[in-house]
């Protein structure tokens, strides 16, 4: 499989700050939702448990499908324009997956709950502790999920593990070899 084409050293740098700063912020905002949720969930105070989730939602709601959309495109620009490639090396392909996940999962599954439980304290009478059930443990579990994938793609990306996929390893098989005179050959004894 053939690279497209090569972003230039200074368009491949101006992506990767894109990509880690989003990257960065996308992970920044889920902890701090799970953060939120843990408090919420755990207050006894009505009014703090409101202040989380009302701040959840505007939070969540204005910040998570931009920022998760910028890490996930940059990242396949990254590495459609550079020398992993999108197929060619297991840990982008794993962390192409992994993104390509949460960002479906977080307007599908995650926004839909923050913006049930900011309606449901909202709508509480003052004063009234709101039990969110489901749709409370429903938070706490996509923080953890989506906290661990993010912390697991921030591992792939350092530590690289794996090695090259099939086509990875058939792109390198086919890419020409240059040739140079006099290396690599030996003498014969004599």
């Amino acid at each position: 499989m053939s690279q497209m084409f090569r972003m230039s050293v200074s368009a491949r740098r101006a992506v990767l700050v894109a990509h880690v700063v989003s990257s960065v912020g996308w992970l920044g905002l889920t902890i701090g939702n799970l953060t939120l949720a843990i408090t919420g969930l755990t207050t006894a105070d009505p009014g703090t448990q409101r202040a989380v989730f009302v701040a959840m939602d505007v939070v969540g709601g204005t910040l998570l499908i931009p920022v998760s959309l910028t890490a996930f495109g940059t990242g396949l620009a990254l590495s459609l324009g550079t020398r992993w490639g999108l197929l060619r090396h297991r840990w982008v392909l794993a962390k192409f997956v992994l993104t390509l996940v949460a960002v479906v999962l977080t307007p599908l599954s995650l926004l839909p709950g923050v913006r049930a439980a900011a309606e449901a304290v909202s709508a509480a009478p003052a004063g009234t502790l709101v039990d969110l059930g489901g749709t409370g443990s429903d938070l706490l579990a996509a923080g953890c999920v989506s906290s661990s994938m993010y912390l697991a793609c921030v591992v792939l990306s350092i530590t690289k593990p794996w090695g090259r996929t099939r086509w990875g390893r058939r792109a390198l098989a086919d890419r020409p070899r240059p040739v140079t005179a006099g290396r690599g050959t030996r003498r014969a004894a004599g």
